[in-house]
């Protein structure tokens, strides 16, 4: 039942009753039908025996045997007449004609009035008695008694009729067959008439369960001809508009569906911070760009960055100032370079750029001028100001170069080296095949500690000149390089921004302290002039244990310390405030003076002076950085000169490598210079036996 269509349901629905309903009525009136023929047939054969019996009393009283055989031919002679037999008083046949069935039992029978005698499948038998009939003149010559009651007429024989019932059962068979054909035809009518209604019902019904299915197969925009009236019509409406919102609805999801694949397809390949390519797909670009290179198209470069102080903002402000400093860097970076460029972030806070068509020359000069954009920008958070700096690797590709595992080593080598230099400069690295990786800093630690254990950490020697007056003493600044075999040496910055994490800074400027105060105590021994600046990590700054170690060493040689300042950046000032003006004041009661590296580069540079009364500052590189470039920069140079002059405080300018800066510097005011226009660096012991203890 489940599996009928809604039309065969309806045409079930309206047959089967009235298919039901007009069976029965044919059959109940073909039986009615039937008994009443059958009710016909008893009728008339009881009439007929009726009749033929009182003729038959003549013949059987008078012995007439033609006259009777006569009247048995002429019954039979009757329509449906199979036989008729006369019989006298004692059961012998006495006339008969046609093909009589009565047996004779059944002819000896004796009953009083007609009636039916017998009936088979196909007959049927009737039998009435013939009486002698009492006649008036009868009467009169007899006598009888005057109280006896009127007897009975005497029975002095039975006529007997048989009728065939063929006829009865072919009138039956035509009724029956008329019934059917009238039952076919009313059906057959009935039938049309519901196939038409159901059709009419039906097709509006199909029209939307088509359309239904189109809908489902994604044709939306299919609709249907509201043409009914009814429910229909309110479906076929409802249908419309539903299929209208769907439609509405489908195009409206599309259309996030696209824009959120391409916003996935985007995140995909951009950083979710910066909005820059990621690393995957600047590795996907630069294996597209190498595949050109190969192909003989023209080479080009790519630089590898890494911020410099990064760290120190994200320990100092939380990692939102760290997000925004890259977001800054990014746009920084992106607005010096070209639109055929690309410029990813890599992770962290490194950045890569890949120049297009740009040979080694040009792509050295854009990473001096993004190194010297890094320099110059300050990063401000709250009231905090940041000096950020970039150090930059710098590898060209040509067709020499085989896939990008090279390139990415050469230049990650690069910016190592540049970080280890000293920070916030351009190292190149030519592509080689066999090249790796930089090594892996998870191995600080032990490098470290095993060169202090063996006297690896080589103490250098940084001359200062003093720029205006001949002081007759010798002016020193102290760093350290990390020599390891088969191993490029690892500058102090960057030795200690690795020393940090591992808490081993302290150990490094404990290192620093012994030399300068040994080489303090020698040359107060030997009648010498010497001044030793002393670079401390923001864990000594921090730490008030340094000042006692400070204190047990000058002690020990029976120094007062007069000699010797403690340097360490502004930006440790910044950001330990309260720890570095308590460390300045524990200098000043020992005597040692304190100083200020990086000095210039924040808007609150100047308020540290007061804070701490340090005796030298050296003066930021974007300070020296364009001197004699722009009439701007002098100036500033200038008015910074003026400033701490009048706060008796030594400047100090570092990296000057010509001749014509030191004459700037010098005509400026500026009262120390420090590089390679001075003085190289040199082994500190080396150069305090030759500079200060052979000299008069």
């Amino acid at each position: 039942m489940n599996r009928l269509t809604l039309r065969h349901r309806l045409l079930l629905l309206t047959l089967l009753p009235s298919a039901l309903i007009a069976i029965a009525l044919v059959i109940y009136f073909t039986f009615s039908g039937i008994r009443t023929l059958e009710g016909e047939l008893r009728l008339k054969g009881l009439a007929t025996v009726r009749y033929l019996a009182p003729i038959s009393e003549y013949g059987i009283i008078a012995g007439q045997i033609e006259s009777l055989h006569g009247l048995a031919q002429a019954t039979v002679q009757e329509s449906g007449v199979k036989a008729a037999i006369i019989v006298n008083q004692k059961g012998r046949t006495i006339a008969v004609s046609g093909r009589v069935s009565l047996s004779a039992e059944e002819l000896r029978q004796a009953f009083d009035e007609p009636r039916q005698v017998a009936e088979t499948g196909q007959w049927i038998a009737f039998g009435a008695p013939v009486k002698r009939s009492v006649a008036d003149t009868d009467l009169l010559f007899e006598t009888a008694p005057a109280a006896s009651k009127a007897s009975p007429p005497e029975v002095i024989g039975y006529v007997f009729v048989e009728y065939d019932k063929t006829d009865l059962a072919n009138k039956q068979r035509e009724l029956v067959q008329r019934g059917l054909l009238i039952v076919l035809f009313g059906l057959l009518i009935l039938a049309a008439l519901a196939i038409a209604m159901a059709d009419n019902l039906v097709r509006p019904v199909m029209r939307l369960a088509q359309a239904v299915n189109s809908m489902s197969s994604g044709k939306l925009d299919t609709r249907v001809t509201a043409s009914s009236s009814g429910e229909i019509g309110i479906l076929e409406s409802g249908f419309n508009q539903m299929a209208a919102r769907i439609e509405e609805v489908h195009l409206s999801m599309q259309s996030r569906i696209e824009e959120a694949t391409a916003q996935l397809a985007f995140q995909a390949r951009h950083d979710a911070l910066t909005g820059l390519l990621n690393r995957r797909e600047f590795e996907h670009r630069l294996e597209k760009a190498l595949a050109s290179v190969q192909a003989g198209d023209n080479e080009f470069a790519v630089l590898f960055i890494d911020l410099d102080r990064f760290k120190q903002v994200n320990d100092t402000c939380g990692y939102l100032a760290g997000d925004e400093l890259l977001r800054q860097m990014a746009l920084l970076f992106q607005g010096r370079l070209r639109e055929e460029d690309t410029l990813a972030r890599l992770g962290g806070d490194e950045f890569s750029i890949m120049l297009a068509n740009c040979s080694g020359a040009r792509a050295r000069q854009v990473a001096e001028d993004i190194c010297g954009l890094a320099a110059a920008y300050r990063f401000i958070w709250q009231d905090k100001v940041f000096a950020i700096g970039a150090s930059i690797g710098v590898t060209t590709v040509n067709r020499k170069v085989h896939n990008i595992n090279e390139i990415v080593a050469a230049g990650d080598t690069a910016c190592h080296r540049a970080k280890e230099s000293g920070r916030n400069r351009v190292c190149e690295q030519e592509v080689v095949p066999t090249q790796e990786r930089r090594h892996d800093t998870s191995n600080w630690a032990g490098r470290i500690a095993s060169a202090l254990a063996d006297d690896r950490l080589l103490v250098e020697a940084i001359p200062l000149r003093s720029l205006q007056i001949s002081t007759g003493s010798h002016t020193v600044a102290l760093t350290a390089r990390l020599n390891e075999p088969g191993l490029p040496p690892v500058t102090l910055a960057a030795l200690i921004d690795a020393a940090e994490r591992y808490d081993l800074a302290p150990a490094i400027d404990r290192r620093l302290i012994d030399a300068a105060v040994e080489a303090l105590a020698r040359a107060k021994r030997r009648g010498r002039n010497l001044h030793c600046l002393l670079p401390l990590s923001r864990s000594s700054i921090s730490s008030r244990e340094t000042a006692d170690y400070i204190a047990r060493s000058l002690a020990s040689h029976n120094l007062s310390g007069e000699r010797l300042c403690l340097v360490f950046s502004e930006d440790i000032l910044t950001h330990l405030t309260s720890q570095a003006m308590e460390f300045s004041r524990q200098m000043h009661m020992l005597g040692c003076t304190v100083g200020l590296e990086d000095f210039g580069g924040g808007l609150s540079s100047f308020s540290h002076l007061r804070s701490i009364s340090p005796s030298h500052v050296k003066l930021s590189r974007s300070l020296t950085r364009d001197l004699g470039g722009t009439r701007a920069s002098t100036a500033l140079l200038r008015a910074v000169q003026e400033i701490t002059s009048d706060l008796h405080i030594h400047t100090i300018a570092e990296d000057v490598d010509d001749q014509e800066t030191l004459d700037q510097l010098r005509d400026l005011g500026i009262d120390f210079a420090q590089g390679k226009a001075v003085a190289p660096n040199e082994p500190f012991e080396v150069w305090l036996e030759g500079a200060v203890m052979r000299t008069a």
